[in-house]
């Protein structure tokens, strides 16, 4: 489970420090939205992210690794991998 690489949809819980998680998230290649053609953006939630290409154990890798640098407590995350985006 796990080791299969493709569109990863990764979802966590922390308490502080909001905004340098995700901006050190986005600087290894996670997005926050997403677009289609001329299309409206799409937003996720505010701690989910995806990844064009990632396993789900690399992407919770990298959450747990982002929280140890930024001294933050991952409270809980969840990466699947996702072959379809619906948005509202």
């Amino acid at each position: 489970m796990g080791t299969t690489v493709g569109i990863i949809l990764l979802s966590y819980d922390i308490a502080t420090n909001h905004v340098a998680v995700k901006n050190q998230m986005k600087s290894l290649g996670y997005y926050e939205n997403w677009k289609i053609g001329s299309g409206p953006t799409y937003y996720l939630p505010n701690t989910t992210l995806w990844h064009l290409e990632k396993s789900s154990d690399a992407a919770i890798a990298d959450i747990k690794n982002v929280c140890i640098q930024l001294n933050v407590k991952l409270e809980k995350a969840i990466a699947v991998r996702a072959s379809d985006f619906v948005g509202y």
